[in-house]
């Protein structure tokens, strides 16, 4: 994914990349597996968030919040270079959200195809 000689690399990700890798192994169902989740993103996208209560909804965005505040530093400097400090925590809460929604799919059988 990350070139080490990159100086964009965000080094955190690092470990999260070698995990996926360790996971995954050799010979990843990546290729099978990406359009299938390509598809739900977009059936998604072209559709409203899943229903939640108001008690849910103020939760993703206080959760949101605490994600922002307790990024490394870099990464949220580096960010608000270019977005405001509530577009980055909204965009934080769409990410919460669309995994709020995959989770919600792989519970109801929407995904049995992975």
């Amino acid at each position: 994914m990350f070139n080490e000689t990159d100086s964009n690399n965000p080094g955190w990700l690092e470990e999260f990349e070698q995990l996926a890798n360790d996971q995954l192994g050799q010979g990843s169902s990546c290729p099978q597996v990406h359009p299938v989740i390509e598809r739900w993103l977009n059936k998604l996208l072209d559709s409203d968030p899943p229903e939640s209560r108001d008690s849910v909804a103020q939760a993703m965005a206080c959760l949101s919040t605490e994600i922002l505040y307790n990024a490394p530093p870099e990464l949220v400097d580096t960010l608000l270079k270019t977005v405001t400090e509530d577009d980055l925590a909204l965009w934080i809460e769409h990410v919460l959200l669309v995994g709020r929604a995959f989770e919600i799919s792989l519970h109801n059988g929407e995904l049995d195809d992975l």
